[in-house]
């Protein structure tokens, strides 16, 4: 059975509203990947977690990843 054009339309307005959600969830998230990395204490702040060069270039390659989620 095919669907009607107002069927498609509206099965589609549903997944852009589903849409919209995931990406409100996923700026969120980003945000808060962003700060376990910035916020006090951590590893590319004040270094309170004693990493050494190379585990803190890895945290920062991490970042750098996240940030280029620019879409969210």
């Amino acid at each position: 059975m095919e669907m009607t054009k107002d069927e498609l339309i509206a099965k589609q307005q549903l997944q852009i509203e589903e849409y919209k959600e995931i990406l409100k969830l996923n700026k969120e998230l980003k945000r808060k990947i962003e700060g376990k990395f910035f916020n006090i204490g951590q590893p590319l702040n004040d270094n309170v977690l004693q990493m050494n060069k190379d585990q803190k270039k890895w945290c920062f390659g991490v970042v750098e990843l996240v940030e280029q989620l620019n879409s969210l």
